[in-house]
């Protein structure tokens, strides 16, 4: 028979993990699914590299920093997480839902708190990308930074013309041996003349109007890149122990109307309890919306908590509606 969890929290964003602790700290069972492979949402893929200032404790704290610490504190008591799963239905049972994954997953669930955003971003590859081989290793090139001293010392090369890839080459050349930006336009998007000077002061090596024509790769490691000048198909071979490509992105919606979820103006409209116009389906974050809501991390971490605790009083009528984690780790001891 299959295992059914308390709740299962859908998104692994800064709101859905702590969500994830919030309701483990609760005693709750529960699950939390992530579409990407990764955890940290709109966080890791936007602004890792970005000073975050107004999250409660926290003078300032880079992007990644702040998802490193906030997964560690969601598996504090060793909950299931699932990643690379987008959770495609969700059917009303007797006793709750039955979710359904695109890998074909199902999971049984008393409640469920939607902690998705708007939906998953996916980065685009370069337009030469489909072209090029071997398949195995364009699966493992990311399309967001990883931890800063994962680069140390490295020949980094990042693919784009967006202004996410000028601030992730600027704050990639603190600690790398070389800095390479391949954009297949002439010009950068949205860029400021500081950040153009900044870019020439780090020395950051950029080639315009350039596409990727081959990797070189040895013994399944990148040594380097033969990249090739569109204009005059000029070809030269650049150095590069990592890649990262980030050539725009598409929006994969969740599928909220067909979950039977009300939506107004793309936002899910919940009562003060944070549940959905579907009994025993919560949202949190920034897909919800209410009077006075704002776009904020630290307000997710707020919806968060109101959600858990009322999904945990309609599980156990007898559950207080607020605990102090001071009085629940005391009592643990």
């Amino acid at each position: 028979m299959q295992k059914t969890f308390d709740i299962v929290i859908i998104g692994g964003g800064t709101t859905g993990l702590f969500a994830t602790y919030y309701a483990t700290m609760r005693g709750l069972d529960v699950l939390l699914i992530e579409s990407q492979q990764r955890l940290g949402g709109k966080v890791m893929q936007f602004f890792p590299e970005k000073l975050i200032y107004d999250v409660g404790g926290l003078p300032e704290i880079l992007g990644e920093q702040l998802v490193k610490q906030m997964e560690e504190q969601a598996r504090r008591h060793q909950p299931p997480v699932v990643v690379g799963q987008f959770v495609t239905n969700i059917d009303q049972q007797e006793d709750g839902f039955t979710l359904t994954t695109s890998t074909k997953e199902k999971y049984q669930a008393k409640k469920v708190l939607l902690a998705t955003g708007a939906g998953t971003f996916h980065a685009k590859r370069p337009e030469e990308w489909d072209a090029l081989s071997p398949q195995s290793f364009k699966e493992t090139v990311p399309t967001t930074l990883d931890d800063l001293v994962s680069y140390t010392d490295k020949h980094v090369v990042i693919t784009g013309n967006s202004k996410v890839n000028v601030s992730w080459a600027l704050y990639v050349s603190k600690v790398a041996s070389e800095v390479t930006i391949i954009n297949n336009q002439q010009t950068f998007q949205h860029i400021t003349e500081e950040e153009q000077e900044a870019l020439q002061n780090a020395q950051v090596n950029i080639y315009k109007n350039t596409k990727i024509k081959d990797f070189l790769i040895e013994n399944d490691t990148l040594t380097g890149m033969i990249i090739k000048e569109t204009s005059n198909h000029v070809e030269q071979t650049i150095k590069a122990d990592c890649l990262i490509t980030y050539n725009g992105i598409s929006l994969q919606e969740t599928p909220f109307t067909q979950w039977g979820i009300v939506m107004e103006k793309g936002r899910i409209n919940v009562n003060a309890c944070m549940e959905t116009n579907v009994s025993g389906i919560f949202a949190a974050g920034d897909i919800v919306q209410y009077p006075g809501k704002t776009m904020l991390i630290a307000t997710g971490y707020t919806d968060a908590m109101t959600a858990i605790n009322h999904a945990h009083m309609q599980i156990n009528p007898k559950a207080k509606e607020q605990v102090y984690s001071t009085v629940i780790y005391q009592t643990r001891k």
